[in-house]
């Protein structure tokens, strides 16, 4: 990947100031009120590299009201990708993180005229009630599906989406080959961006037991801010 250099930090003030505006014209109830200084400047433009990584996906270590989340709903505004979060009730279990999930690829994998969009996936410490959410999660960044998430009369539709472009591709349109096909697609097409909190021991122990977390997501710490962003 070829990068371009952005030279100053007033340089890039002015560009993401500029994106930054666009976000709150475009999203008018969900107005974000930032001050983009350096420190924010960095995490913002290495956000904004992962997420341009082909199946590139992050982990974001910092205390609440680091910027975590808007850094990251900005960087996606500016990539151009669409940002999915999840939207907890009072009853929301597995059954129902399953379904939001269903609908994740179904944007990944079948809108845009069928070729799919690029779509960040935002989680935070809140969204995840139950640890296995996380291991959901986990054999998303390391294989790109979740065993049974679709039973097998909803994936004839998705295998349907695809076999054309599977022919024209020249591989053999079987059903194993056109899912494995949507499957790569959905997986080129997805970014996962975790946002957790470092307090305590659960972010040491969801490492351990989710090692996806840690070999398939580039991690960006957010320390404290510095006194002059904070005049």
């Amino acid at each position: 990947e070829i990068y371009q250099d952005l030279k100053t930090y007033t340089d890039i003030q002015s560009i993401f100031s500029t994106v930054l505006q666009r976000y709150n014209e475009e999203h008018s109830s969900k107005r974000m009120d930032l001050v983009l200084f350096e420190d924010a400047l960095e995490h913002l433009t290495r956000i904004h590299r992962i997420l341009k990584i082909k199946r590139g996906n992050a982990l974001l270590v910092g205390v609440g009201g680091s910027g975590k989340q808007s850094l990251t709903k900005l960087a996606t505004f500016a990539a151009g990708y669409e940002l999915f979060e999840i939207s907890l009730t009072r009853n929301y279990g597995e059954y129902e993180f399953r379904e939001d999930l269903k609908r994740l690829y179904a944007i990944l994998g079948t809108e845009n005229n069928g070729a799919g969009k690029q779509c960040t996936f935002l989680i935070t410490d809140a969204h995840v009630k139950n640890e296995s959410f996380l291991e959901l999660i986990n054999n998303m960044l390391t294989s790109g599906m979740i065993p049974a998430l679709f039973e097998e009369e909803e994936k004839l539709p998705l295998i349907d989406s695809v076999r054309d472009e599977v022919e024209k591709a020249g591989i053999n349109p079987s059903k194993e080959n056109c899912w494995n096909y949507f499957i790569n697609r959905c997986r080129n097409n997805l970014h996962v961006v975790l946002a957790m909190s470092p307090a305590g021991d659960t972010l040491r122990k969801r490492c351990r037991n989710f090692p996806g977390m840690i070999s398939n997501c580039v991690i960006d710490w957010f320390f404290p801010w510095p006194k002059d962003a904070l005049l």
